[in-house]
């Protein structure tokens, strides 16, 4: 029943509103420079989202990404797991929830750089065309979802 709430909210354009604290699909550590701005902004959004969110202020998210198996080319500011997934960068609850509802054989998703007008980065109404990638273990690329 709850894979299913989830689709139909993910069809209809909204996001799921699953707030149970004990949820894997709603509880998410973050690695993030303590310094870092929008970092803080995409934690609020989290939040905002009924995530259960743990943050872990860091120097070095670089050996964080390395250690989940970011490549290079993939990565942003701040690093997460959430249910046995790697979420990189400004990603939208609703990608990921949408990969946590299809359950990808990937190691996770990223929004590489900082694209103004996503989460965490927000500029009024603008909003950059970008895309949110997939990878591997293998470290194949590929496009999840164009916005």
């Amino acid at each position: 029943m709850r894979i299913l709430a989830i689709a139909l909210a993910l069809f209809i354009g909204l996001s799921p509103d699953l707030s149970a604290k004990d949820d894997p699909t709603r509880t998410i550590k973050v690695f993030k420079s303590s310094e870092c701005s929008c970092c803080k902004r995409w934690v609020k959004y989290l939040e905002s989202k009924n995530y259960n969110v743990t943050v872990v202020n860091t120097r070095n998210v670089l050996a964080e990404k390395a250690r989940l198996g970011v490549p290079p080319e993939a990565a942003a500011c701040h690093t997460a797991e959430i249910d046995g997934y790697v979420v990189e960068g400004h990603v939208t609850d609703r990608d990921i929830q949408r990969m946590l509802l299809f359950r990808p054989k990937i190691i996770g998703i990223a929004v590489p750089g900082m694209p103004i007008g996503t989460p965490g980065m927000e500029d009024g109404d603008t909003r950059v065309p970008h895309n949110v990638l997939s990878f591997d273990k293998d470290g194949k690329i590929e496009v999840f979802k164009k916005h």
